[in-house]
Parts: structure tokens; C-alpha cells; sequence
């Protein structure tokens, strides 16, 4: 790469990529969007507890037909990305209004307005993809949200060399999985306040849609299980995943809890002690996944169809993403709600630290109903 000058904030901004890519196309630019409909119309299972009628938060996952995301791929000869916020500038020195880890504030109020000036401009002789998101030093977002966009640039037939990743709160499972997956450290470029890249071809791939799809789960079985050999043991696992290292979300009974599940067969894991591989084995080892909510039930899509997943939530947090990813899998899902006060039906506090305690005799009730006697 070849720094040149630094070079003054955009001095405007498309709304959206399909702005942008319409107005090229009328300039006769050879820039484009391409458009990857591989999502189908699916039917979710409402997962099982103990409430008649199901918790709000699963009552229309049976009864509405959903359809999967999509994906789209922007290809921006000449485009630019700068910052740690990722921002995208066109070649005529426009912000992309709907792209950047700032994406929820409206495109003039974003920081890069602020600067007088923005880094020296570092020109890349081939192609750049980006791959950002605000929360990918999240487990469950990295594997659902971030990862799949490799299966969109493989779809297109375009290999870059390097791959601009959310540099904020970086974490080891990101460097981990891309090398799983072929692209070595050298190639992956975190975002940095002093970062400002043009590129031959600037590559920004995008999930499309509120629904995780059942592709995006084939292509990390495919990509991190299968191509590395992984196999289930011949003994099958019942797990429980603990939280008592995490900062948040801790399930305040857990002993109690351990003891009801240990009856059953069930052993405590610590996941983040393991690596990622042997993660993958125990899951696709396991006919039983327990344990509080939390991102380790993303390796979940590394589990057989007919394994039995049961999750526990605090009443401030009930969430849909691992039921709905049991859904896509063909796993049995079932929940139960803690003890406390519950806020008002269809009211989403959606607290991330709200601790978990058991009702012992509820968890002892949903055992029975999942089918361990």
C-alpha cells in the first residue's frame, strides 16, 4: 500500500447503498449491487414451557410464516473505508448513510463530520472487504451475523485479499474462526481511528433481514466442523453451560440447579476454557444442551436434529434467537422463566445483566416434560 495526502471529510452522503448504486449507474460507473436471494419462507416450532399460553415474547413464532435472510453484495471500485467506525466513502467522496458500526445515528451526525480532516489515504492494490458490525465481539453475533457474509463474497466469486473487521472490543474467537477458515492474521485488518484504505475494489457483503437463516448455519457446519474433520464422540453428552465466569447474567442458583440436572446425567462446561474445535465436538457430541441464557448456545447449529435444549431466562430477558435457531435445526426447545417481578406482556426490558434464579421445582417440571424420568 502507498500513503498519499490526507484528505478532507465527505462532502455528502447517499442515503442508502441502492442510492448510491443507482447514481452510478447513471453516471456509467462500473459500480453495482448484487443481489443473493437465498432465503425461503419457513415455520418455526413455539418452544415448550410451562405457561399456557406460551411466554409473549414466542407466541407468533408458530403461526407466522417467516422467511429467511437474503444477502446483497456492494462492489465499490475506488471506495473508501475509514475509521474505527467503519465508515464507507464513495469514489465521488460521499458517505454511505446506511453503513457504518454509527448506523443508528442519522448520517450527519456521525463523528467523521467532526474532523477537520481525515488520515493519510493508504491506496490498496486489490480488493478489501468489509466485515463490520457494532456488536461482533459477540459470540452469537460474529457466527450468525458476521461469519455468514463470507458464504455471500464465495457466492460472488470474489476472493479479497484483506478483510476490515470491528476493531472495538476485539476477541480472540474472531482471529480464531477466520483462520478456521482460511484467512490468516495477516489479511485481517481491525478498525482504527487512523485507518483510511482506498481500494481497487472496495467489497461490503450485508445479511439481509431479521431472521437468521438455515444457510448461514450449513455454511459453519460446513466451513467449521466438516472441513476440519470434526465428529461427534461415540459417547453422548449432556451439558450444562455455566455462566459463573461471565460479568453478567449469572445464574444465582446454580448449585442447586447442578444438582437437579447432575441426577439426570448432566455435567457442567466452562466454554470459555476450551478451544473452538473442541467446543464444535462436544456439541455435535451432545443429546442435551442446558444452562442460562447466553452466546453459548450459539454452538447449538453444530448439534444434531432431536437434541433436547433447555434454556433459562430471567423474566427482564426473554429472548427468541435459540429457539428460533432450534427451529432451523430440528431441535427440541424448552424454557424456563425465572423468579421476579415480570414487566408488562410485550413490554421488552431487555436487560443483558439481569442475574437468573430457578424455580427448582419449574426446572424439575420441564425435565419431566422434556423427558428425562
Amino acid at each position: 500500500m502507498a500513503d498519499q495526502d490526507e484528505l478532507v471529510p465527505p462532502s455528502g452522503y447517499y442515503r442508502t447503498f441502492d442510492e448510491w448504486a443507482e447514481t452510478s449507474a447513471l453516471e456509467g460507473a462500473p459500480s453495482y449491487i448484487e443481489t443473493l436471494r437465498l432465503g425461503r419462507p419457513v415455520e418455526f416450532r413455539t418452544p415448550i414451557g410451562l405457561e399456557n399460553p406460551p411466554h409473549w415474547a414466542f407466541r407468533n413464532l408458530s403461526s407466522a410464516r417467516i422467511r429467511e435472510r437474503n444477502g446483497t453484495v456492494a462492489f465499490m471500485p475506488g471506495g473508501t473505508v475509514c475509521g474505527t467506525e467503519c465508515d464507507i466513502i464513495t469514489p465521488d467522496n460521499k458517505l454511505i448513510g446506511d453503513y457504518s458500526l454509527e448506523w443508528k445515528k442519522h448520517p450527519t451526525q456521525r463523528t467523521i463530520w467532526k474532523r477537520s480532516s481525515l488520515p493519510p489515504q493508504q491506496i490498496c492494490p486489490y480488493p478489501v472487504a468489509v466485515l463490520a458490525l457494532k456488536d461482533s465481539n459477540i459470540y452469537y453475533h460474529w457466527m450468525m451475523d458476521v461469519l455468514p457474509m463470507l458464504h455471500l463474497l464465495k457466492q460472488s466469486g470474489i476472493k479479497p485479499h484483506s478483510f476490515v473487521i470491528n476493531g472495538k472490543g476485539a476477541a480472540p474467537f474472531q482471529i480464531r474462526t477466520l483462520e478456521m477458515l482460511g484467512i490468516s492474521r495477516e489479511r485481517i485488518i481491525p478498525s482504527h481511528d487512523a485507518l483510511h484504505i482506498r481500494s481497487r475494489l472496495l467489497v461490503v457483503p450485508r445479511c439481509v433481514g431479521k431472521y437468521r437463516s438455515r444457510w448461514s448455519i450449513d455454511f459453519l457446519r460446513r466451513e467449521l466442523m466438516d472441513a476440519h474433520g470434526i465428529e461427534p464422540s461415540a459417547e453422548k453428552e449432556r451439558i450444562y453451560i455455566s455462566r459463573a465466569k461471565a460479568k453478567k447474567r449469572k445464574l444465582l442458583n446454580e448449585e442447586d440447579v447442578m444438582r437437579v440436572l447432575g441426577n439426570h446425567g448432566f455435567r457442567k462446561v466452562h466454554l470459555e476454557e476450551m478451544t473452538l474445535p473442541e467446543q464444535i465436538r462436544l456439541f455435535a457430541s451432545a443429546e442435551a444442551v442446558a444452562g442460562p441464557h447466553g452466546a453459548g448456545f450459539t454452538n447449538t447449529v453444530f448439534c444434531n436434529p432431536g437434541t433436547r435444549v433447555i434454556e433459562m431466562f430471567s423474566p427482564l430477558l426473554v429472548h427468541t434467537c435459540y429457539p428460533m435457531l432450534s427451529g432451523l435445526l430440528g431441535l427440541q426447545h424448552y424454557y424456563v422463566v425465572g423468579t421476579g417481578m415480570r414487566p408488562p406482556e410485550y413490554k421488552d426490558t431487555h436487560d443483558r445483566y439481569a442475574d437468573i434464579t430457578v424455580n427448582i421445582n419449574q426446572l424439575k417440571h420441564i425435565l419431566y416434560i422434556a423427558g428425562f424420568r
